[in-house]
């Protein structure tokens, strides 16, 4: 049950970040897109899966191997969806892909340090 909610709240995460990645891509740098219910849908769903990718952090793999097999994971899925929506998949596009993960990466890496400052900062207050 509890790899279920974590399943889901992945799925939701994930959904979270293409969903604005998708919408700021839209918005600064192809205006004049037409947003189709089936670009959306895939969108919403390639992303889930994405955000499923993420289990791979919790395994005992290193993280840098578990980095790269996100890494690579998310470009595939990336580049099926690119398909489904016939958008182009050129070095324009994957130098998007790779400016956006990166992105993503450091927003969730400072994420991840302030939730473990938090608790450390707990853990210090409980001692004393």
């Amino acid at each position: 049950m509890i790899n279920l909610k974590r399943g889901i709240r992945y799925f939701i995460r994930g959904m979270g970040y293409g969903s604005i990645t998708y919408l700021a891509i839209i918005a600064f740098l192809t205006p004049n897109m037409t947003v189709s219910t089936t670009s959306v849908i895939t969108v919403f769903i390639i992303s889930g899966l994405i955000g499923e990718l993420s289990f791979v952090f919790q395994t005992e793999l290193p993280y840098s191997i578990a980095l790269v097999i996100h890494l690579i994971g998310t470009f595939i899925l990336y580049s099926v969806m690119m398909l489904i929506n016939h958008w182009p998949l050129n070095w324009q596009t994957i130098i998007i892909f790779i400016i956006v993960y990166i992105a993503i990466w450091l927003f969730i890496r400072l994420l991840e340090e302030q939730h473990i400052n938090r608790i450390n900062k707990q853990i210090r207050n409980r001692q004393k």
